[in-house]
């Protein structure tokens, strides 16, 4: 009895050493999560109070002011939108005295330029924002009624006393803060000054100074289409660890048979572009059609981005969305998804010479010849 049990542990120790302990594969970082800018449109709604300077107490040249700005951001550091502003405007004659208002509208186009991305860093977690922003446009005066009928009542002489309506050149200056309230809408203040010709007031200023209107706004920032996303974070897995035990007698080592690759294709893309274009499906049908009938075939998808454009953070999203774009429309069409792989070389890697063939996704089938082999 005692020889065997002495046996069966004998046995059952034989069998523990055999067999490989294996340590799972462990990811590596190889590109972190990133925030991604998204050119976008928006709008700005305002209103506030307006001030014409002039020769009267400060209370009584304050007028409504209201504001409309649609704006597109197409880079993190500028935007630029149309405005159209207005309400009507005060002045005040001194001697003998008579004070008057008339009315306004002001399209300008503007270039309106985000302070914090230009001296710092853009962050879309950031719930505030600055910027400033210039531009001109026109003004189109109506209804003086009030400096015409002074003239005739007191004897008035307005040196540029205009009448019916005119147009005048403005240019425009001002500043700006965003407080965010939610994901695409903030709270907005802005103030800005106008700059127009000496006759909008219909009197000739001293040495024939041009005329300034300012305003003091709030309202909301609202964007219309999506600013920001984050990209996802890509890690790669090595390949797991296996320790084997050391059998007696050494077996001599077995030369490790690289995979066997089978086809490669090209899927090319537009620049700046991760959209497949009609004019690769057929590539990517020819692609279908090889792993459907070969259902032991894996795909390795490796997006690439020229470096002769763009920046290597753009480059770097482009090559990953290229990856993913042709990832998703294989498993859109029945791929499963264990058998693709997916990488992003970005601009680091360009293997043409051509510029514009490194807008694309190599799409490699292999064929693993040791089907216990991990990828």
């Amino acid at each position: 009895m005692r020889k065997l049990g002495l046996l069966l542990l004998t046995f059952v120790a034989s069998i523990c050493t055999s067999v490989a302990q294996v340590e799972p594969a462990q990811p590596q970082l190889v590109v972190p999560q990133l925030q991604v800018f998204i050119p976008h449109w928006y709008l700005n709604v305002q209103g506030g109070a307006a001030y014409d300077l002039g020769e009267d107490d400060f209370g009584r040249l304050i007028s409504p002011a209201a504001q409309l700005q649609v704006g597109y951001h197409f880079v993190k550091l500028v935007a630029v939108q149309l405005a159209l502003s207005g309400a009507w405007a005060r002045g005040r004659y001194a001697y003998p005295e008579a004070r008057y208002k008339w009315n306004f509208i002001q399209p300008t186009l503007e270039f309106r330029f985000d302070l914090p991305a230009l001296f710092g860093r853009w962050d879309m977690d950031r719930w505030w924002n600055i910027y400033a922003l210039i531009g001109g446009g026109a003004t189109l005066e109506w209804g003086n009624d009030d400096a015409e009928a002074a003239e005739q009542r007191f004897g008035i002489h307005f040196s540029k006393l205009w009448h019916n309506s005119r147009w005048n050149i403005v240019g425009k200056a001002g500043v700006g803060a965003d407080f965010r309230v939610a994901p695409r809408l903030a709270i907005n203040v802005e103030v800005n000054a106008n700059l127009l010709p000496d006759h909008f007031n219909s009197k000739r200023g001293r040495n024939d100074n041009r005329d300034w209107h300012f305003n003091a706004l709030v309202g909301l920032h609202w964007d219309i289409t999506e600013p920001a996303r984050r990209s996802e974070a890509i890690y790669e897995y090595n390949e797991p660890i296996i320790y084997e035990p050391v059998p007696e007698p050494e077996p001599a080592p077995v030369a490790e048979q690289p995979d066997t690759v089978l086809e490669v294709h090209n899927v090319q893309f537009e620049i700046n572009k991760s959209i497949i274009r009609q004019s690769q499906i057929p590539t990517l049908t020819r692609i279908l059609q090889f792993l459907h009938a070969n259902p032991k075939s894996k795909i390795q998808l490796t997006g690439y981005a020229d470096k002769e454009t763009g920046t290597p953070e753009i480059n770097e999203r482009l090559s990953r969305e290229r990856a993913q774009a042709v990832s998703q429309y294989l498993i859109d069409h029945g791929l499963e998804e264990n058998r693709i792989r997916r990488r992003a070389r970005g601009d680091r890697v360009q293997p043409y010479d051509i510029p514009e063939d490194n807008r694309v996704t190599v799409c490699v089938i292999y064929e693993l010849i040791d089907p216990s082999s991990h990828y």
